[in-house]
């Protein structure tokens, strides 16, 4: 689900479950009555939060009773569907839910998606680029009826179940979308099935500041690289490089030298990667935009301190529980580095995630928006 503006969350699973559970309910006929969920055709070639969210909330559905049917175009009729639930925006999407709204089929639309223009001028790959993206989101700002696939999507929509109260606000603000639309409905996480103090073995025999997700400059990851090498501290780096980006990744590694050490993108059930969430000494994702960032909620409901970036929605999620640190700042990211090295475990945070933001919440709360548009 990748655009400029729109949040990808981090990648840190390499597809496989998810794979796995959209061939076990594509090999068998659609369902009539079925709640049909879709995202834009490209999203699991290079599977990110988004996709996590999308599978991961259909799971917990199905748990409690609901069937789930991913879309596929080419096979499946929307006649039969119940209710259409669209993860992530774009301009396919806009064309699904119209279909769906003439067959008098319910559209639900999670946006996934966060407007950042200091992203904006800082990722354009020509100054341009940037000036042309910051020239439309002033417009936007300013006058939200302005015509566009984003908006005519959000409008078409029955119901709009953004991941934070921030991202709901925007929306409003930059696409005049009705406030009575809008549900909240957070992002999700996995409770740990195996307590932190027997989890083997080590990723690394030393203590670490983590890194997991997509190796990209909207992950600001050279970034984080040079502010571990200004506080003295090591990073382990678990993820692959974003195609297209394969110079950033290469231009990280030659910056870092011996400070980190590399390990390609796990998949999210991989005992190695719940193992580093626990054992990383800090978990640090300093990016231009979070929503609120998958991967911080797993190390934080591990327990472990987090550094993050203030932009997006994370200070909603995370509130005083976590040290943050502007991706512009590589001084304020190391300084903000050493004083989470220094906090130790961080159970408060943990409790606090857990009581929040776990997947079978997550589902229960897209539940009642379903049941609201059955009847």
């Amino acid at each position: 689900m990748n655009s400029s503006t729109v949040a990808q969350p981090e990648i840190h699973t390499s597809g496989d479950s998810a794979r796995e559970w959209l061939e076990a309910r594509l090999n068998q006929p659609m369902t009539p009555g079925a709640v049909v969920v879709a995202a834009p055709s490209t999203a699991f070639q290079a599977p990110g939060g988004g996709e996590v969210q999308l599978v991961q909330t259909s799971k917990h559905l199905e748990e409690i009773g609901w069937s789930i049917r991913p879309f596929v175009p080419w096979i499946d009729s929307l006649r039969q569907a119940k209710l259409l639930h669209i993860y992530g925006m774009s301009a396919e999407g806009l064309g699904l839910a119209r279909c769906a709204r003439t067959l008098g089929i319910p559209v639900i639309l999670s946006p996934i998606c966060w407007f950042e223009p200091g992203a904006l001028a800082r990722l354009a790959d020509h100054p341009w680029h940037s000036m042309k993206a910051l020239a439309a989101w002033s417009a936007r700002s300013a006058c939200p009826r302005l015509p566009g696939w984003r908006r005519s999507l959000l409008h078409a929509c029955d119901v709009v179940l953004p991941n934070s109260e921030a991202e709901a606000h925007q929306l409003v603000r930059l696409f005049g979308l009705n406030r009575t639309k809008i549900r909240v409905v957070p992002n999700g996480v996995k409770p740990r099935s195996t307590p932190t103090n027997t989890i083997e073995p080590r990723l690394l025999e030393t203590d670490f500041v983590l890194y997991a997700g997509r190796i990209e400059p909207r992950k600001n990851v050279l970034g984080l690289v040079q502010a571990t090498q200004m506080a003295g501290l090591p990073l382990a780096v678990i993820g692959d490089p974003v195609p297209g980006h394969e110079g950033y990744a290469k231009a990280c590694r030659e910056t870092a030298g011996n400070n980190a050490t590399w390990f390609p993108r796990m998949a999210h059930n991989d005992p190695r990667l719940s193992a580093a969430f626990a054992q990383a000494r800090v978990f640090a994702l300093p990016s231009w935009f979070e929503t609120p960032g998958l991967a911080a909620l797993e190390a934080g409901l591990a327990g472990t301190p987090l550094v993050i970036t203030p932009l997006g929605c994370t200070r909603e999620y995370f509130s005083d529980l976590v040290e943050y640190a502007h991706p512009a700042r590589p001084r304020q990211i190391a300084a903000s580095l050493q004083k989470a090295w220094e906090q130790g475990r961080q159970p408060d945070l943990a409790r606090w995630i857990g009581s929040r933001y776990l997947w079978a919440q997550v589902a229960r709360k897209t539940a009642e928006v379903y049941h609201e548009l059955e009847h």
